[in-house]
């Protein structure tokens, strides 16, 4: 029988990690680009390259011809969408998560920590029924900061000694590196062309790879 440890935790992110939710998110961000009259064609491939981005970001790099006050409108009503829409229809999720939720979650409290909105991370947990599996969560919608300082406030507010983040891009790396703790590359998200110092090619992957670390 494995013994709970609440002092070693495993944060997650959530898009190209636990899930892929660009179709739906396109569909929500397509009504409201009609609404606004924007005239841009939302497409998933369009969605899965802006996935990790802040929505600052995105705003800029796909709406940088409208105005910033009718920009921030646009975009607000485009987050309220999508969490209307990931909770009645969810997203994708990657094979293994819910399974790997579980197991981890009888080991080591879980976390997630993602570059969304507020409503966004509990459209995951509310559709996909995973909130019995996750102690907390934290975004940059809730408090303005950067992935690596809601990272470092997991683990504060948690009491952890020990802790790993899992993500799929390098920006994802880059912020668990500065919150001063391994990373752990989901190949098979969204993330590319980079050297993690530790990888897995399925979600089923981090039981045991997460045990090897906490050994380490």
């Amino acid at each position: 029988m494995s013994v709970y440890n609440e002092k070693y935790g495993v944060i997650f992110d959530l898009d190209g990690t636990l899930w892929d939710s660009s179709f739906q998110v396109g569909i929500a961000w397509q009504k409201v680009f009609d609404r606004y009259e924007v005239g841009i064609p939302v497409t998933k491939e369009r969605m899965a390259v802006m996935m990790g981005r802040t929505i600052p970001e995105i705003g800029e790099a796909i709406l940088p011809h409208i105005e910033i006050g009718r920009r921030r409108e646009i975009l607000k009503a485009c987050c309220d969408e999508e969490c209307v829409r990931l909770n009645r229809f969810g997203g994708q999720l990657y094979d293994g998560v819910f399974e790997t939720l579980r197991a981890l979650s009888a080991e080591y409290p879980l976390f997630i920590v993602s570059n969304c909105e507020d409503g966004y991370i509990q459209s995951f947990m509310n559709y996909h029924k995973t909130e019995p599996y996750i102690r907390d969560i934290e975004c940059i919608g809730r408090t303005g900061l950067h992935k690596r300082d809601n990272i470092k406030l997991i683990i504060e507010r948690n009491g952890l000694d020990k802790a790993v983040y899992v993500g799929d891009t390098e920006r994802d790396m880059h912020s668990a590196h500065h919150a001063g703790i391994p990373f752990i590359h989901a190949a098979y998200g969204f993330g590319r062309g980079f050297e993690p110092e530790y990888s897995v090619d399925s979600v089923r992957g981090l039981p045991k790879l997460v045990k090897n670390i906490f050994k380490e």
